[in-house]
């Protein structure tokens, strides 16, 4: 059993403070096989890889913790989930940079219909240091508990509003 403890913001992609032509880049394609229980599929670099992923909330119901299950599938087995898929599909490139904290940074940016919007997620060794950390200085909003900001949900219903003033830790 796997459990991913991550914190996510969003954030304006002109703001990034980082030289992005030099992060490491991954293009992804994703969509969701079910929305209740969540799983997920994922084309990676045009089918350099292809992932099923399981998630499900923690015992305590935080978005901070959920337990995640990962598994590596064919390009046939892709191809036939995708054409099972709820909701839309999500495009995005991530890029991986590793912070002065010793943290990686995934910033993804959405394209298509969801383009103009971008997160910033990062993945914590416990709850006590994801807790501690401080919202980097140039995120516009945290979302780790807010529903609407998950690609679960951005797949299922679309561009959330975004409202209301930064919410930094």
């Amino acid at each position: 059993m796997t459990f991913e403890i991550e914190r996510k913001w969003l954030i304006s992609a002109g703001r990034v403070p980082y030289d992005l032509t030099r992060a490491e880049k991954q293009t992804m394609e994703q969509a969701y096989v079910s929305f209740d229980p969540t799983i997920r599929i994922r084309r990676i670099n045009d089918g350099e890889r292809h992932v099923l992923t399981v998630k499900a909330r923690s015992g305590n119901g935080s978005a901070l913790v959920r337990r995640e299950e990962e598994f590596d599938i064919s390009a046939e087995s892709y191809a036939f989930l995708m054409r099972k898929h709820e909701g839309c599909v999500l495009t995005k490139t991530r890029y991986k940079v590793r912070n002065a904290d010793g943290y990686t940074e995934e910033i993804d940016i959405f394209e298509g219909d969801l383009a103009g919007l971008a997160y910033l997620e990062i993945e914590f060794p416990s709850v006590e240091k994801a807790a501690a950390y401080p919202s980097p200085s140039w995120v516009d909003k945290e979302v780790t508990e807010d529903p609407a900001f998950t690609n679960a949900a951005l797949a299922r219903f679309g561009r959330p509003p975004v409202s209301g003033a930064s919410n930094r830790r």
